[in-house]
């Protein structure tokens, strides 16, 4: 036990408490920091789980692009073609192709990319590009599902008719 200039065992009035407030703010702080490090390191995790492609494009040079507001997607046997869904990276909302009859009996899926509009932003929005290859010729259906994070149910489905010729 400390003796102090009182002569007892005791800190003086006005000074109790004082190591132990200390130390509850230092502690404090110590959290604070780990809780706003971890958060961080969430964050810039989050961010760094898509990969983005900062090409203007993906699409090769003469490959037909066709939109959500397209519905009617015609090609022709030995092409490639795109289907371009916008997309928002920040919000962890993605577009999955979810089948259709034409997936992997006349077309099948050569390359998924996101493409930002703005390349130095951080969870711009931009477009995820669907590449196909024509494999047979025939009409069937592609279809979309934009998935919320961590869902498997669709918040919006696209689908394009498609004919190989």
């Amino acid at each position: 036990m400390s003796t102090y200039a009182n002569g007892t065992g005791r800190a003086p009035r006005g000074t109790r408490g004082t190591r132990r407030a200390r130390g509850m703010r230092t502690l404090a702080a110590v959290t604070g920091g780990a809780l706003l490090l971890t958060t961080g390191g969430l964050v810039l995790a989050g961010c760094g789980a898509e990969q983005v492609n900062n090409a203007a494009s993906t699409a090769p040079d003469g490959v037909k692009t066709f939109t959500s507001g397209d519905t009617a997607v015609s090609v022709t046997l030995g092409s490639k073609f795109v289907i371009s869904l916008p997309e928002t990276a920040g919000t962890g909302y993605q577009w999955k192709p979810s089948g259709g009859t034409a997936a992997g009996i006349y077309v099948d899926l050569f390359d998924d990319a996101f493409v930002a509009d703005n390349p130095d932003l951080a969870g711009s929005s931009g477009v995820r590009n669907f590449t196909y290859d024509t494999a047979k010729a025939g009409s069937g259906t592609l279809t979309f599902e934009l998935l919320p994070p961590g869902s498997t149910k669709p918040d919006n489905t696209e689908s394009f008719d498609v004919t190989v010729k």
